[in-house]
């Protein structure tokens, strides 16, 4: 990773689902259970974080004969079952055709008029997010499943038996913390420099909150999706990430976490301002102890968000950035003593480069009378 004055570290995550099926006499029930992904083949059940979510469905009836086919559901909110345990469609209750098979795409969370939360376009092979300004709903986590081909009744994918619902997330997650990369250091002489850092604001400039996306089928029947949401013509905003003034410590502080963003392209100058107070100190072992040499007043200091390798924050990416500040001029070192990730920086120490002009050689020709 490239230090400016933070290093990105990236991880991915992901989000399930799984079903469940009731059977009742010769009628079987169509119901859905979801869960959500921990990692390539674990999942926790879904209700867990999202019970109080439900999600829609869209579903294609497939016939025998062709000229059979029709809609089957359109917008059908899906929401769990507490007696049962189960996720199984509000209002109406939907069995299982006796021929054919049926079709399958989710979104999550439902929304029946777009106000609360994006409501997609869905048709057989897409899916079409309109505009949608994260910065305004940022507690909206938005979620696409996979569409599901020709199932004929419950079957057991996940955990459980029913129709299954994979969720991806459309969304990213930023989470932010700041460190002071070293606290103090002992010279050949033995004196010791140590440097307090307050800081007193972080901003965030020009993200990205608003866009479009659209999703197409592949052949494949997995989804073909960009990496980041269409931004042109939306919204720019300031992110202020401190609400009172903190000292570092050294140690890795939390600033915000799980920040719901739009997937953007880091290549329009989105950057992070700190302002800081740096106040160094300085012990001679003369038994004074540490005396205050110098005090920095709110110094800016300024870093773009394509630090390292992130040139941008894609979709279904959980990003943690960690803004490691020094507290004087230094140099990064190959090593990482701590064990945070984060290469070492040591200050660079203030030598001189002493040299002597030459003599300005200057001839009088005056006479001076005693």
């Amino acid at each position: 990773m490239k230090k400016i004055a933070f290093i990105a570290a990236l991880a991915i995550a992901a989000l399930a689902s799984c079903s469940k099926s009731v059977e009742d006499g010769f009628k079987s029930e169509i119901v859905f259970q979801v869960a959500r992904h921990k990692g390539v083949t674990k999942a926790d059940d879904y209700k867990t974080d999202y019970q109080a979510v439900p999600f829609g469905a869209f579903a294609w009836y497939k016939g025998v004969n062709a000229s059979d086919n029709t809609t089957f559901m359109t917008n059908q909110p899906v929401a769990y079952d507490a007696t049962n345990n189960r996720w199984a469609p509000q209002g109406t209750t939907y069995y299982w055709p006796k021929s054919g098979s049926i079709d399958f795409i989710c979104y999550s969370p439902y929304t029946a008029d777009g106000t609360n939360a994006p409501l997609p376009t869905i048709t057989e092979d897409g899916i079409s997010y309109p505009a949608w300004n994260v910065g305004a709903h940022p507690d909206v986590d938005v979620m696409y499943a996979d569409k599901v081909t020709g199932l004929k009744n419950n079957t057991t994918t996940y955990y459980y038996n029913g129709v299954p619902t994979l969720f991806h997330h459309a969304l990213a997650k930023v989470s932010f913390q700041i460190k002071q990369s070293y606290m103090s250091v002992t010279s050949d002489t033995g004196d010791i420099t140590s440097w307090v850092i307050t800081v007193s604001d972080i901003v965030l400039t020009d993200i990205l909150t608003s866009g479009s996306l659209n999703l197409t089928l592949n052949p494949d029947g997995t989804w073909n999706k960009p990496s980041v949401w269409d931004s042109t013509g939306g919204t720019k905003e300031d992110i202020d990430l401190l609400n009172s003034d903190i000292t570092l410590d050294g140690s890795n502080q939390g600033l915000v976490s799980d920040l719901m963003i739009l997937p953007q392209s880091l290549t329009d100058g989105q950057k992070v301002t700190i302002t800081v107070t740096i106040e160094t100190y300085r012990d001679l072992n003369d038994g004074n102890g540490p005396q205050l040499v110098l005090t920095e007043t709110n110094i800016p200091i300024e870093g773009l968000l394509s630090g390292g390798s992130l040139d941008h924050i894609g979709i279904n990416q959980n990003v943690t950035y960690t803004f490691n500040i020094t507290p004087s001029l230094g140099t990064q070192t190959t090593e990482d003593k701590d064990g945070d990730g984060i290469p070492d920086m040591v200050p660079t120490v203030v030598y001189f480069d002493p040299a002597v002009d030459e003599w300005e050689n200057i001839t009088v020709n005056a006479g001076i009378n005693i």
